[in-house]
């Protein structure tokens, strides 16, 4: 796997641009860093180039803002269930045609950016068997997040309709992520995808994700909300149907 000087620059905008998103709502960076990089090279490869910015973001954005032990406490169950999913969606990937994989990272776009109009459904059996629902949500985004590199989705309506805290629903969700990203890592690492030059490439990769990822909190702090994320969900409706023509340019 070798990458020239103009892949590298575009690896470092976008890890910059996704760890900014990241940093402005605690969650977002494998939903924009995955399909922009899938548009130049394959589901896979962006994949394995998000690894580290990934487990980087992950990391900070759980420890960050206090409490993350209690959260590690009541939802590492469901990390654990994202772990295994994981580490199946890694196989997964490995094993097949790279390429339909841009239509399912579409789809999977699609659930969340429509996931407002999800929660008219009545979702309270989640509420009254939090354990098994939990499991089935890890689980699946785990398989999503294996394949696809975008889990949030599934655990997104699973802890939104907990009705938990917004810090602890940050930090829940970036506990699943690290684990599953951590599993995933190790995975590749396992089956030899894990090339020196990707590992070089990881480090500047990383740092850059989280830069963006403190200029992001910083615009949390300052900036309308709601005004970013039509911004972010405009640029993710775009990312989606370029994703559907490039999957259709590549049959």
């Amino acid at each position: 796997m070798s990458f020239g000087m103009e892949e590298i620059l575009i690896a470092l905008i976008v890890t910059l641009v996704a760890g900014l998103v990241h940093g402005a709502f605690g969650l977002g960076f494998p939903m924009v860093a995955t399909p922009v990089l899938a548009l130049f090279t394959d589901v896979m490869t962006a994949i394995l180039l998000t690894l580290a910015p990934n487990i980087a973001v992950n990391l900070w954005s759980l420890l960050r803002g206090g409490g993350w032990r209690e959260s590690v406490a009541r939802y590492w169950p469901v990390a654990v269930w994202m772990l295994v999913g994981s580490g199946v969606g890694t196989l997964i990937l490995v094993a097949m045609d790279p390429n339909p994989f841009r239509l399912l990272l579409a789809a999977t776009v699609v659930l969340y950016l429509v996931s407002d109009q999800l929660k008219r459904v009545n979702w309270g059996w989640m509420r009254r068997y939090p354990g098994p629902s939990g499991a089935g949500a890890g689980f699946v985004g785990g398989i999503l997040g294996g394949t696809v590199n975008v889990g949030g989705p599934a655990l997104m309506i699973y802890f939104l309709e907990l009705r938990i805290a917004p810090l602890v629903l940050v930090q829940a969700i970036n506990l699943c992520f690290l684990l599953g990203k951590s599993t995933q890592a190790l995975t590749f690492a396992a089956l030899g995808l894990l090339g020196l030059e990707l590992l070089w490439l990881s480090l500047p990769l990383a740092i850059t994700a989280l830069i963006g990822l403190r200029v992001g909190m910083w615009i949390r702090e300052r900036v309308n909300a709601d005004t970013y994320r039509g911004w972010l969900r405009g640029l993710l409706w775009l990312l989606c149907i370029l994703l559907v023509v490039e999957f259709f340019r590549e049959l």
